[in-house]
């Protein structure tokens, strides 16, 4: 028999309300505790790749095709210079039919209205966890108010700065490393094929620590991002003027449709994300007892394969599914971290080379990463990507 009849999710993000529709639809009361107070205040945020390994999980929700209609397809991947010259160009529309699920791009927003919709009246508002107790019967959480939920299991999907994390280890927790670079993220209305095709995620890589980011959200909308290393971004004079003179002026001889993207967002649409991780370490485990960790709160990765959101939705899966099967909920824990450790330990670390690589500065070692693009990414790299995406554990 399980040993899960109730439990309690701290945190509303994709992770945390993937694990709370896995939970309940297999008839486990459960209660999603998210401190911000108002739905349009969880239904924000900008753009992001959403790759076959991620829909593949949702399909195990039933929420794939739901999903797909809130995006637009993803046929391909295509890496450029800040010189206009194609790096490489992977076709993704074999990789979708061979899977069965496409890749999407989409506002964050619109999956997280999904989801929301999907766990129903289980999330409370405005209820900030602030600590927890277990026992052998079951766990606590603590919240702000004074108030108390008591559940057979907690789920910590709180973020990267998570407080459960923080009580878990008692204080005794390295932070977050930060990787070097600022992620200035938008969308913009800039409508016609001629701008911007659809279908296609555009990958650009610059000298002097720039590289930039975008793709087409639907026939008016565009998403981008400009990735800022320090060793540029600490020179932008944020006194005098706004996010997008700076930008404007960083990215100004940039091939098009850079500096018109750019030119056509709004200032106040604009937000600076400073990008960090944490480095794998087995030795601070993701469980303890009756409390658990995933997404961001277990293992934050770097931007850089578009992985963040699907290892969440990926975690949401697989703990639902342990916790069905086991009849302890310390080895569900175990069995947990055991199937998911290295997986997304390997992403990290992927991701961290790949962001490390955008922040040269000098222009020879830039020439040679492009030279190396043109010769590997539409072979080996592309294999190698999908190689790592696609090794499911869920």
């Amino acid at each position: 028999m399980p040993a899960v009849r109730n439990a309690v999710v701290v945190g509303a993000g994709i992770g945390g309300l993937t694990a709370a529709i896995g939970l309940s639809r297999a008839g486990v009361d459960t209660t999603v505790l998210e401190r911000r107070s108002t739905p349009d205040r969880l239904l924000t945020g900008g753009g992001f790749m959403l790759w076959h390994n991620a829909l593949l999980a949702l399909r195990e929700l039933k929420l794939d095709e739901q999903v797909a209609e809130a995006g637009v397809e993803i046929l391909y991947h295509e890496f450029r210079s800040d010189r206009d010259r194609r790096l490489a160009r992977w076709d993704i529309a074999p990789e979708a039919a061979r899977y069965g699920v496409p890749a999407l791009g989409l506002r964050r927003s619109a999956l997280n209205t999904v989801l929301m919709d999907a766990a129903g009246d289980c999330v409370r508002l405005g209820a900030r966890c602030v600590g927890f107790e277990q026992d052998a019967d079951g766990v606590t959480a603590r919240l702000e108010d004074g108030g108390e939920v008591r559940a057979d299991v907690l789920i910590g999907a709180d973020g990267l700065r998570s407080t459960v994390r923080e009580a878990m280890r008692k204080g005794h927790d390295l932070p977050p490393r930060y990787a070097g670079y600022t992620a200035w993220q938008a969308i913009t209305r800039l409508p016609g094929e001629d701008a911007v095709p659809t279908g296609t995620f555009f990958n650009l890589w610059g000298r002097g620590g720039l590289r930039f980011l975008y793709m087409r959200l639907n026939d008016d909308e565009v998403y981008w991002d400009a990735i800022t290393a320090d060793s540029v971004g600490g020179s932008f004079d944020m006194l005098a003027k706004g996010r997008r003179d700076v930008l404007a002026e960083a990215y100004r001889d940039w091939p098009a449709p850079v500096p018109r993207i750019i030119e056509t967002t709004e200032e106040d649409a604009i937000l600076p994300i400073d990008i960090f991780d944490r480095p794998p370490d087995r030795c601070a485990g993701w469980g303890a007892g009756r409390v658990v960790l995933l997404g961001d709160a277990a293992h934050p990765m770097t931007l850089n394969l578009s992985q963040g959101a699907g290892q969440a939705i990926e975690d949401g899966v697989a703990l639902t599914r342990l916790l069905a099967e086991h009849d302890d909920v310390s080895a569900a824990v175990s069995a947990f971290e055991a199937l998911r450790y290295e997986r997304v330990a390997g992403m990290i670390s992927t991701a961290w080379s790949i962001g490390a690589m955008g922040r040269w500065h000098s222009r020879f070692r830039c020439a040679g990463r492009d030279l190396f693009m043109r010769a590997f990414f539409d072979s080996k790299g592309r294999r190698e990507s999908y190689k790592q995406m696609m090794d499911v554990r869920f």
